[in-house]
């Protein structure tokens, strides 16, 4: 049997925060302007997804 965690579940808004910050570090580092755009646009599609299942979690 699992214990119930103290702090809650977790919040869209904080995946959402880690996958941008994800991206904007994918960003900073890759060369060019295609390969960036690529990036984000992946990045984009994973935050939708992570937001997504998270408010399925509730």
């Amino acid at each position: 049997m699992s214990r119930r965690s103290r702090t809650g579940p977790i919040s869209p808004l904080i995946v959402f925060g880690a996958v941008l910050t994800a991206a904007g570090a994918a960003l900073y580092v890759l060369p060019g302007p295609g390969l960036p755009l690529l990036a984000l646009g992946a990045f984009v599609l994973a935050t939708g997804a992570a937001v997504w299942a998270a408010a399925r979690h509730r």
